[in-house]
């Protein structure tokens, strides 16, 4: 039963937001509210250093449904007018991602919740003929990001275990670009990079999409996304964490 209740909650809309800004059409003269959901069947990889030694996991959609502790929850909220908005995406997941058999191989766990405010302006919008339009706009915020590892690395010879707790908080810089070519199918693009050691080493994430508006409050897109984040601590026992999250992404927007 919690598997199936799960897998229905992955199926119906849990992943997004982190497509985030991916299926935003451009700025409106009047004030609007946008809601993003959407589902990612995505590829997650973990890597990290404990002590002298290396993980390198990867959990992929198959083992994320097989795995009845994966959580999966996300959403974005946008509002603005005229060339201003600004929108908050939130997230948490639980993955899990092991290898080898009792003797030789790597259980790692990541627990990780994230929030990403951010403020934007268009910069730049001009008609190309007909009914196509380009709009491109320039987005600031930070990413504050805090994760819970458990690492298990088996060897012949010993067995090595580290747990950590980190949250770091990253300013971020980023762009969107919504290129109409009707009045109700356009592509869209996005993304953000940011960390430079402030609190993560680097964390970028990149999206792109084909959008169809159905009507003027409700949309339909389809494309790709990627979030990746690395994160060090010399002084710790794990001191290296990097995480990869990519694959496939359809999207629902409602506008109001």
């Amino acid at each position: 039963m919690k598997r199936f209740m799960q897998k229905g909650l992955m199926a119906t809309a849990a992943l997004v937001a982190l497509c985030a800004t991916a299926g935003a059409a451009p700025a409106e003269k009047d004030w609007y509210l946008a809601l993003r959901l959407g589902f990612q069947p995505y590829t997650i990889n973990m890597q990290g250093d404990v002590g002298d030694r290396s993980f390198d996991e990867t959990a992929t959609l198959s083992d994320i449904m097989d795995n009845t502790d994966t959580t999966i929850l996300g959403g974005e909220l946008e509002f603005g007018k005229d060339k201003w908005f600004t929108s908050l995406t939130a997230f948490y997941q639980k993955s899990k991602a092991e290898s080898g058999n009792d003797t030789r191989g790597a259980d790692v766990t990541f627990t990780e919740a994230a929030v990403n405010p951010v403020v934007g302006y268009r910069l730049y919008q001009t008609s190309l003929g007909g009914d196509k339009a380009l709009s491109v706009s320039g987005t600031v915020g930070v990413y504050y990001v805090k994760v819970k590892a458990e690492v298990d690395l088996n060897t012949p010879l010993l067995d090595i275990s580290a747990n950590k707790d980190i949250d770091f908080l990253d300013p971020m810089f980023g762009a969107r670009a919504y290129l109409a070519l009707t009045k109700k199918f356009g592509v869209s693009a996005a993304g953000q990079i940011g960390g430079f050691g402030v609190g993560s080493e680097l964390n970028y994430l990149a999206a792109g999409n084909l959008v169809y508006h159905f009507t003027d409050w409700f949309a339909l897109s389809g494309g790709y996304r990627c979030w990746y984040w690395k994160y060090e601590d010399d002084d710790a026992r794990l001191s290296r964490l990097e995480q990869t999250l990519h694959g496939l992404v359809v999207g629902l927007q409602f506008k109001y």
